[in-house]
């Protein structure tokens, strides 16, 4: 027997994907609020905006940005920021996946290993069948600053079990 315990993000990518739409949704009410409070988005603007529109002009297309990129950052941080564990009991001829406290015996021959396409360049995603379910892995994304993915070597491990067509 071989026990490979091993790291994993706990949020799935839909949820940084409904985050993201929220959180950019979000940026851009509070960008349409600065705007109608500094008054360029009323009918009566500003004088200093009267005599100045250039400044107005690089105030509304500098702000789209930052509406949409300080949301994402907000947004893709919470959802990296937790981890959890799970363990990998390798048999011979079956393996055991301990995880968020239940059990799952995965019979050699009837998992199969998905690596969607296309991945994405801040994490790695992985798709885990089995006849029973469907398990999505994330990578942890505090443990791919440090070294080498814990759930790389698992899943590397695990494709032994993989069933061949």
């Amino acid at each position: 027997m071989i026990k490979i315990n091993f790291r994993y993000n706990k949020n799935t990518p839909i949820m940084l994907y409904i985050m993201l739409i929220i959180g950019i949704a979000v940026g851009f009410f509070l960008y349409y609020e600065f705007l109608m409070f500094l008054g360029i988005a009323s009918a009566n603007e500003p004088q200093y905006f009267k005599d100045n529109p250039r400044h107005a002009i690089y105030l509304i297309f500098g702000l789209i940005p930052i509406a949409m990129l300080v949301p994402t950052w907000i947004a893709f941080k919470f959802w990296s920021r937790e981890d959890e564990e799970a363990e990998l009991e390798l048999y011979d001829d079956y393996a055991i996946l301990k995880m968020r406290n239940e059990k799952i015996k995965i019979q050699e021959g009837e998992l199969e290993i998905k690596f969607p396409q296309p991945q994405a360049i801040l994490y790695t995603t992985y798709i885990l069948k089995t006849p029973e379910q469907k398990i999505v892995f994330v990578g942890s994304l505090k443990e791919k600053r440090k070294s080498k993915l814990s759930l790389n070597i698992a899943i590397k491990e695990l494709s032994a079990y993989e069933s061949r067509k």
